[in-house]
């Protein structure tokens, strides 16, 4: 089975927040940026205002407190797109044309073949580590940090189940 894809630079950003919100280490660094910073943040904010300042505790305590509750509620937000920016940098100091453009994925009895302008890859379906479907995109993980991205535009929902079926077969 062969199939014509091409992978953008927005495929590739998408990959990267699936695989943030897999990972159990980017988890546990989400929850402590979540949780921990504005509770240890909050303590200086009330001791500033109410020993500094010398203003009320109550005074203090409230803005502490909506500090904590705001910084909850909107960071999740302020990570996806602080994750994107990095992304996005991190593709614009080198050549990625390995990573992007027009790729012919060939999946056999015992391989998967990925062909694009400048590099052939072969893989053993054996050494294929999981696959993990999305809405938009299979990912292929080769370990716990590579990955091939097959963007599903380009499937119909019988070429995605072949592809699926033929990988999960080993």
């Amino acid at each position: 089975m062969e199939v014509t894809i091409e992978v953008t630079e927005e495929d590739y950003i998408r990959f990267n927040m699936y695989h943030i919100n897999q990972s159990p280490s980017q988890k546990k660094l989400f929850t402590i940026l979540r949780y921990m910073i504005p509770i240890v943040f909050s303590i200086p904010i009330y001791i500033i205002g109410t020993e500094v300042f010398q203003q009320p505790s109550a005074y203090w305590f409230v803005i502490a407190f909506i500090f904590v509750i705001g910084w909850i509620l909107t960071y999740p937000v302020q990570y996806k797109r602080s994750i994107k920016r990095q992304v996005k940098k991190m593709l614009q100091e080198g050549d990625n044309s390995l990573l992007f453009g027009k790729k012919k994925v060939r999946i056999e009895e015992d391989t998967m073949t990925i062909v694009g302008a400048h590099s052939t890859e072969t893989i053993s379906i054996n050494n294929i580590v999981k696959i993990r479907e999305y809405e938009d995109m299979l990912i292929v993980y080769l370990s716990a940090i590579s990955a091939q991205i097959i963007p599903t535009r380009y499937l119909d929902a019988e070429t995605k189940h072949s592809i699926l079926n033929l990988i999960n077969r080993k």
